[in-house]
């Protein structure tokens, strides 16, 4: 986990997990993590919202632990942290900011403006945001 990346590759399959996950918990916020290699993903791990709130998240421990176990038996590295907003914003909101507990990852922020969803990475660190591109790999 110590490592910063400068973007992150999302495979077609992962992006659309995501999002499938993101609607399906349209009453709170939804939160998973993606693994995967480098700068491109492998995996991505839906974790219950233990708050089962609209405008914070989580992570079920427990979940949680499995996760990081299941990435370090495959080699790969913790790449990133999503959660949705499900009325916005497309930043991290004050409460991400506060409680981002892994600077060297990107966060992943999924938002729904004007019924369109989106997502846009950053890293935070120390309060502060920077934005960091990331690529939708769509299959051809």
């Amino acid at each position: 986990m110590d490592r910063m990346s400068s973007k992150l590759y999302l495979h077609d399959e992962h992006w659309n997990l995501m999002r499938e996950d993101i609607l399906g918990r349209m009453s709170e916020e939804a939160c998973g993590i993606v693994a995967g290699i480098e700068e491109t993903s492998r995996a991505v791990f839906p974790i219950t919202n233990m708050l089962h709130s609209p405008v914070r998240f989580r992570m079920a421990a427990e979940e949680q632990l499995d996760v990081f176990n299941q990435i370090e038996d495959q080699d790969w590295q913790l790449l990133a942290i999503y959660h949705s907003h499900l009325k916005g914003p497309d930043r991290p909101s004050p409460i991400d900011i506060a409680e981002a507990y892994y600077p060297e990852l990107i966060n992943l922020i999924w938002s729904n403006i004007a019924g369109e969803w989106s997502c846009r990475g950053f890293l935070i660190d120390k309060g502060q945001v920077a934005p960091i591109p990331v690529v939708h790999l769509e299959k051809e």
